[in-house]
């Protein structure tokens, strides 16, 4: 059976093809369940996050360490499709710009996740300001409800038809069997059951 991470957003990372996004910040974003390659992913009718600043973090003070997430998007539990795309977009164009390779094959904005090149490191760096960061809800670290929001995700994608078992730490997980789902049928289960669990709507 075959592992689905979860990032940002279940669904997110089959939405692109994130290599040096995984690389700078040490975890698959959007990561995702379920999946295609585009990956489609997303939520809806959860009221906005709002923040002091572009990252959610309170200012800090004169003697703290700069803020590394400091002037990078953030994205909400409720960002639409295009808010997304527009901030992987720009962060994808960043890269490419830099020299990042890219495959054109599966869309303008997909990464060449195997590019370990001197370039593609420097564009990563380069480009570190733009890349979006997830929901504070598909954080562990930002959400200290995240292994009882996941549980329930995955057993709402079940009890939703999406038979799927969780993996031990919580970080994805692998189809219970061969699903007949529909592409269309999983991406739309996904986004009523994120929204569903990470929502608070389960607490």
């Amino acid at each position: 059976m075959t592992a689905m991470t979860h990032p940002t957003f279940p669904l997110l990372l089959r939405r692109r093809v994130l290599g040096a996004a995984v690389l700078l910040s040490g975890a698959l974003v959007l990561t995702g369940c379920g999946g295609s390659d585009d990956g489609s992913s997303t939520r809806q009718d959860v009221a906005s996050l709002h923040s002091d600043g572009p990252t959610g973090k309170a200012s800090a003070g004169a003697s703290t360490a700069p803020d590394p997430d400091a002037g990078r998007p953030q994205l909400r539990l409720d960002s639409s499709d295009a808010e997304r795309d527009h901030y992987w977009h720009l962060y994808a164009t960043c890269l490419k710009d830099h020299g990042h390779k890219m495959l054109p094959q599966r869309g303008p904005d997909s990464i060449d996740q195997t590019d370990q090149s001197p370039e593609a490191k420097a564009a990563t760096k380069a480009c570190a300001d733009r890349l979006p960061l997830q929901p504070p809800e598909l954080e562990r670290s930002t959400n200290p409800h995240y292994d009882d929001d996941y549980r329930a995700y995955v057993k709402c994608l079940n009890r939703k038809g999406l038979k799927v078992t969780a993996l031990p730490d919580n970080s994805g997980w692998t189809y219970d069997g061969q699903t007949t789902m529909s592409q269309a049928r999983q991406t739309e289960v996904d986004k009523s059951c994120t929204m569903e669990a990470f929502g608070g709507k389960t607490r």
